[in-house]
C-alpha cells in the first residue's frame, strides 16, 4: 500500500513535456510589395502565426535577409540558425517582435551620430 501512494505522488510531479510556442511565418518584401504572409513583418506579429513547436525543440529564431533588394523576414521554431545575423530566444512567442532590434539600431545610430557631431 505504501508503494502505491509513493508512485502516485511521484507521478504527480512528472511534467507533461510542454512544447515552446514560436511564431512561424515568412514574408518577402520587394520594392514595397509584400508577398506570402505579409503580417509576418508587423510588430507585433498576429497570434495566428503562433504555433506549438515539437517538444524536442528548445527555442525560437528569426532573421532578415536582403538578396538583391528582396527583403525576407523569417520566424520559426528552433534555435539553429542557417544565416547570420540571427536572433534566438527560448520563451513562448519571443520571436514575434521587432522592437528590440529597432531599439538596438536606434541606439547604434545615436552613438554614431554623437561621435560624428563631436568630431566635426
Amino acid at each position: 500500500m505504501n508503494y502505491t501512494v509513493f508512485f502516485l505522488l511521484a507521478a504527480s510531479f512528472v511534467g507533461g513535456g510542454n512544447a515552446i510556442k514560436c511564431y512561424h511565418c515568412s514574408a518577402k518584401d520587394k520594392n514595397g510589395t509584400s508577398v506570402k504572409s505579409p503580417n509576418c513583418i508587423s510588430d507585433p506579429v498576429p497570434s495566428q502565426y503562433l504555433k506549438d513547436c515539437d517538444p524536442s525543440i528548445q527555442g525560437c529564431s528569426d532573421w532578415v535577409t536582403n538578396i538583391l533588394g528582396t527583403v525576407t523576414t523569417t520566424r520559426r521554431c528552433g534555435n539553429d540558425c542557417h544565416v547570420k545575423p540571427c536572433n534566438t530566444c527560448n520563451t513562448d512567442g519571443c520571436n514575434g517582435s521587432n522592437s528590440v532590434k529597432i531599439s538596438i539600431l536606434a541606439m547604434i545610430g545615436a552613438i554614431v551620430s554623437g561621435f560624428l557631431l563631436a568630431n566635426f
